[in-house]
């Protein structure tokens, strides 16, 4: 082809024919330049389909890593509920020792119930879209303030579960140093037969320590439990937008 356009404008030249050989340079830059745009235009073209796999590839993995979240999610929210459930059995009952129903076995094996909950989650592919820049690229724009009101969630669920975490800790320090804990294992594991040292922690129904420590547990498990229920809302919503 090439050869075949210089044979052209040599016979061109030959012939003095100027006018129609600058014609004939012109049409040849035309199509010059019509050929770099149509490849442009396909290379562009390429790359867009190449964004379109990567994102749907992204929102599928997202779709699957948000249905096993909210799976974890409601695991954790009924783990919660019995945490919440027991310490405020033992306020409500620390508020009247005179009639007080925990003392003996009962209050160690109610204390055994007590935690914290772990919901355990990853956030892989949506910080994926966020660091790569694609959250931007994002159409829906629902869909993209769903993925803003998510990290917003999180970030403030992570600072409630540090919270949680240091008071359960604080809990088990106290009764480890003031109690028995050995009493409260022997309500969750078979082997353990209890203390012989000190075979009740009744004693901590007197202590105000220990009610601080069960108050704090309640109250930052409850923040909790309530961010739990706010987060499985906004949770379904972007499972319905990216199935």
């Amino acid at each position: 082809m090439i050869k075949f356009f210089r044979k052209i404008r040599q016979q061109l030249l030959s012939e003095n024919k100027f006018s129609k050989y600058l014609i004939y340079a012109i049409g040849e830059i035309v199509l010059v330049v019509i050929g770099i745009l149509i490849a442009l235009g396909i290379n562009n073209w390429k790359e867009n389909q190449e964004e379109i796999k990567q994102q749907n590839l992204i929102f599928e993995n997202l779709s699957l890593e948000l249905n096993n979240n909210l799976k974890n999610l409601n695991s954790a929210i009924k783990f919660s509920e019995t945490y919440i459930y027991s310490s405020d059995s033992l306020l409500r009952s620390m508020n009247n020792l005179a009639s007080n129903k925990f003392k003996g076995e009962k209050l160690d094996s109610l204390l055994s119930k007590f935690g914290f909950s772990q919901w355990k989650r990853t956030n892989l592919n949506i910080k994926s879209l966020e660091n790569s820049g694609r959250l931007n690229t994002v159409q829906n724009s629902e869909l993209k303030r769903l993925i803003y009101d998510w990290l917003s969630l999180i970030e403030d669920l992570e600072s409630l579960e540090k919270r949680s975490n240091h008071a359960f800790q604080y809990y088990v320090d106290f009764i480890k140093k003031n109690g028995s804990w050995r009493e409260i294992d022997k309500y969750m594991i078979d082997r353990v037969q209890g203390s012989q040292l000190l075979q009740s922690n009744d004693h901590l129904l007197l202590s105000s320590e220990f009610e601080n420590c069960v108050n704090d547990l309640n109250i930052f498990e409850t923040h909790k439990y309530n961010r739990y229920l706010q987060i499985r809302v906004t949770l379904n919503k972007l499972i319905e937008y990216t199935e």
